[in-house]
């Protein structure tokens, strides 16, 4: 089946926080989560984020961002509402404001894609692109009715709660991918790989508190049971996807990965084996980690910069809660 991405953009809202603000803010939270861990952990988890301030939902809330996203990858993809055949969002925290059924279902209703298929799923956090991919090739590959997908999250926290340490600070965002069947431009899809580990779900959760929700971090399982196959399931998806294609590491031309934080990233760089600056710079200072989008924003920079070229392979990495291991093989 011939899949393309046609289209892909982001939007991030216009307020604006230090991370540095919302660690002190947030310590009391903070400090509980960590204390657990050893000191040296401790120290470990504030140090290596990389992250300077993130964008914060006030005035635009995630529905808003999502929409404004997915106007702009429409009119990039040369189409209008009404050739979308398939709408899926897949956030994972659209926020307590939030009073639609999906996002899906509204964005249906206001763009005009009078006759999309609306489906929504809130399990894959940063992971769940490629479970979104994967989905909706699965429904591509059995209707041949549906030739365009949208796919769209939109992101933030509860309040109060934008660090997830010992692994990030959240950031804000909304991104929208137009998947679009022959005869049309963009990379195509080689293929796509998932893998969950349901035991893990516990690792980042969610609770009910005088009515508000909260984010629980339980860091001692973060250390001991995700970060020892962190990188190791990350490879094992990788390889899969590369094998199928009768491909290798040494073959992409450019790694798109989270911005989870500069640690992370820099775990990612060793565990490919690229060299030191080996993967391009993100604009990850700027937005923080924003879940899902974190990938379209670096794969939408990249191709603003002109770094991606015509033949080049493309391999997306991510992983997030659940626990969701994904990888998406592309060639520009």
């Amino acid at each position: 089946m011939n899949v393309r991405i046609a289209s892909a953009a982001y939007a991030v809202p216009p307020d604006v926080e230090a991370v540095e603000v919302i660690l002190e803010r947030e310590r009391d939270r903070v400090e509980t989560t960590l204390a657990p861990l050893s000191p040296q952990s401790r120290q470990k988890a504030r140090e290596g984020l990389g992250l300077s301030r993130v964008r914060v939902c006030g005035a635009k809330q995630p529905y808003d961002l999502v929409l404004e996203a997915a106007s702009t990858a429409i009119a990039e993809a040369g189409i209008t509402a009404k050739d979308i055949n398939l709408i899926l969002d897949y956030s994972t925290l659209p926020g307590e404001n939030s009073y639609c059924l999906s996002f899906a279902h509204q964005l249906s209703a206001e763009l005009g894609a009078e006759t999309s298929l609306n489906l929504s799923f809130k399990a894959g956090g940063c992971g769940a692109l490629h479970l979104a991919i994967k989905t909706a090739l699965g429904w591509m590959s059995t209707d041949e009715n549906i030739r365009t997908a949208l796919l769209v999250t939109g992101d933030t926290p509860p309040h109060d709660n934008r660090s997830l340490l010992p692994v990030t600070v959240q950031g804000d965002a909304a991104s929208a991918v137009i998947l679009r069947r022959e005869g049309t431009e963009g990379p195509l899809l080689l293929g796509v790989e998932v893998m969950t580990l349901g035991h893990l779900q516990g690792a980042i959760g969610f609770v009910r508190t005088n009515g508000h929700l909260e984010i629980v971090v339980d860091a001692l399982c973060i250390e001991n049971q995700v970060m020892p196959i962190y990188y190791l399931n990350l490879f094992r998806v990788m390889h899969k996807v590369l094998a199928a294609s009768s491909l290798s590491l040494n073959d992409i031309d450019h790694f798109i990965y989270s911005n989870i934080s500069q640690r992370d990233r820099e775990g990612f760089r060793r565990m490919v084996g690229l060299p030191e600056g080996g993967l391009h710079p993100t604009p990850m200072a700027e937005y923080g980690h924003t879940f899902a989008s974190d990938l379209v924003i670096n794969y939408v920079h990249m191709r603003r910069e002109g770094r991606i070229r015509p033949g080049q392979l493309l391999l997306f990495a991510s992983a997030g809660i659940g626990f969701t291991w994904g990888v998406t093989l592309a060639r520009a």
